[in-house]
């Protein structure tokens, strides 16, 4: 935590916890202006398909 100057709790090399709660990559998700998901990804979908995923959101409400 201290080389990456993290702010936040990081278990990255904990192993055991993924096991124990049997836990995979982190899940992304896109929730439009009313709280509906609209996008998710369990693991890092990459940047192309968020910014497409966002590109298509802001199209959809009109605003820019």
């Amino acid at each position: 935590m201290a080389k990456e100057m993290l702010n936040w709790r990081s278990f990255a090399k904990g192993r055991p916890i993924r096991e124990k709660w049997n836990a995979g990559n982190p899940g992304y998700y896109i929730i439009d202006p009313q709280g509906v998901i609209r996008y998710k990804w369990m693991g890092s979908p990459g940047e192309r398909a968020i910014d497409t995923a966002l590109e298509k959101l802001i199209q959809e409400t009109g605003q820019k």
